[in-house]
C-alpha cells in the first residue's frame, strides 16, 4: 500500500471471494466488495463473530 497514491488507483480484492474488485474513476467511496451481497454476507458473518 502506497499513501502518495490515491486510494482508488491501489488493487483492491473482495474479502468475501477474493477477486479483484474494479474501481469507478474519480469521487467516491472505494468499493470493498464485488457485488452488494457478498459485502451483506460478510458483515453478517463478522457481526455473528462478535467484531462489528
Amino acid at each position: 500500500m502506497s499513501f502518495t497514491d490515491p486510494a482508488k488507483s491501489q488493487p483492491v480484492s473482495c474479502p468475501q471471494c477474493g477477486t479483484d474488485v474494479e474501481q469507478t474513476p474519480g469521487r467516491g467511496k472505494v468499493k470493498r466488495f464485488c457485488n452488494p451481497s457478498h459485502g451483506r454476507s460478510w458483515r453478517t458473518r463478522m457481526r455473528s463473530a462478535g467484531w462489528l
